[in-house]
């Protein structure tokens, strides 16, 4: 018998035990990712994190991947939201700021981002959301200028993690209307 709040279901120790790992990861980076630390926050004993996820490199991969499935729902609601908007660009404007607000999500996507920078089997995972946000932003702004956007919001992103400020929607919204006023063609060839 289980007492009240614990399961045995390994699924969902699974989950909690990636929450956790994500969670700390966002919060003090992956070298705050130890079992026992990610033991505690789960509330799962450290031999059930190792059961599961037998080295520390398999559990930093796993709350990764738990990042870029979150990413993978963010993405899913701009494109459906941005498919109802009357204005794309006030739109993108004003989720982008609602998505600065939380400091937590910031912190997790940029997590997530740094980690494919020096680990090639990640970068795939880390480009989630900028090839994501690219393609579902190219049927309104075109490849080129979707691009650009991606990389201002990331920098932007960057930019809010590191100082604790976001940029407002006013500046948000000047700055993607002007980049979608720029040539959609690649000057670079």
């Amino acid at each position: 018998m289980t007492s009240a709040g614990r399961t045995r279901d390994p699924e969902q120790r699974i989950h909690d035990i990636g929450r956790a790992a994500a969670e700390l990861i966002a919060e003090a980076g992956v070298g705050a990712l130890t079992h026992r630390a990610v033991a505690a926050r789960a509330g799962v004993a450290v031999g059930t994190t190792t059961r599961y996820f037998a080295t520390i490199d398999d559990l930093r991969r796993h709350a990764l991947e738990y990042l870029a499935a979150s990413v993978e729902s963010d993405l899913d609601e701009i494109r459906r939201d941005l498919a109802g908007a009357p204005d794309p660009i006030a739109y993108l404007a004003t989720a982008t700021a609602a998505g600065f607000e939380d400091r937590g999500a910031v912190l997790a996507e940029c997590s997530l981002a740094y980690a494919g920078l020096f680990e090639e089997d990640l970068r795939e995972l880390s480009l989630r959301w900028f090839t994501g946000l690219t393609e579902i932003l190219s049927p309104y702004f075109g490849k080129v200028r979707s691009e650009v956007l991606a990389m201002c919001l990331d920098g932007a992103g960057i930019n809010t993690a590191l100082t604790g400020t976001a940029p407002t929607t006013a500046r948000l919204e000047a700055v993607i209307r002007a980049i979608s006023t720029m040539p959609d063609e690649d000057t670079t060839a």
